[in-house]
C-alpha cells in the first residue's frame, strides 16, 4: 500500500488497493485540471509539484498560484471544482468511474475556495439557486466539468507531460506551452 498525504483522506478508501501509477495518473488529471483551467481564465500558476513531508514524496501533487482573482465564479471553478472535475472526466475515459469515486469529493479544495470566498463576502450555498450575489456550489461543479469537457485535450497534454517528468514537477510557462495558452 501507498501513503498519501493527510489532506487526501476522503480519496483514500478508493486508493486503497490501487497501484501506483493509478494513482499518478489520477493525480496529473487532478492537478492538471486545476491548472489548465486556472491558466484559461488568468490566473497565474507558479508550478505544480509534488508534495514532501517528513521525509515523504506524497502522490498528493499541488497547484501553486500567485495571488490573482477573476471573478468569484473563476475562483471557485479553479480553486474548488476544477480538479475533481478532471479527476472523474479521467476515471470516466479510462473505464474505472465507480459509483465510489463518483462519490469522492476534493473536499480540501472545496474548502479553500470556500474560505476565499466568505472572505470576499461572497456566500456559497450547497445546492442552487443561489441567492443574488452568492453562488450555488451545484452551479461552480456543472460549470467545472463544461469547462473540463471542453478543455480535455489541454488537461490531457499536461497531465501526460507531468508523469513524464521525473519529478512530477513543471513550471508554469512548462504547463501554459504544452496547453497551448499563451500568456502574458
Amino acid at each position: 500500500m501507498y501513503e498519501l498525504d493527510e489532506h487526501t483522506l476522503s480519496r483514500h478508501a478508493r486508493y486503497l488497493f490501487t497501484p501506483l501509477p493509478l494513482i499518478q495518473r489520477g493525480l496529473a488529471f487532478y492537478q492538471a485540471g486545476h491548472t489548465v483551467l486556472g491558466h484559461l481564465v488568468g490566473f497565474t500558476c507558479e508550478r505544480v509539484h509534488t508534495i514532501p513531508r517528513d521525509g515523504v514524496t506524497g502522490w498528493t501533487g499541488a497547484t501553486t498560484w500567485a495571488r490573482s482573482f477573476g471573478t468569484y465564479l473563476n475562483i471557485a471553478v479553479v480553486c474548488g471544482a476544477a480538479s475533481q472535475a478532471a479527476d472523474l472526466h479521467q476515471l470516466a475515459e479510462d473505464g474505472r468511474l465507480t459509483e465510489t469515486a463518483r462519490l469522492s469529493t476534493a473536499d480540501h479544495d472545496k474548502q479553500m475556495a470556500l474560505s476565499t470566498l466568505t472572505a470576499e463576502g461572497v456566500q456559497v450555498t450547497e445546492t442552487g439557486p443561489a441567492p443574488d450575489g452568492s453562488l450555488a456550489w451545484n452551479h461552480v461543479m456543472a460549470t467545472a466539468q463544461q469547462l473540463v469537457e471542453r478543455e480535455w485535450d489541454r488537461i490531457t497534454a499536461v497531465a501526460q507531460a507531468l508523469l513524464a517528468t521525473p519529478d512530477f514537477t513543471l513550471t508554469s510557462t512548462q504547463a501554459a506551452q504544452i496547453a497551448g495558452i499563451a500568456t502574458a
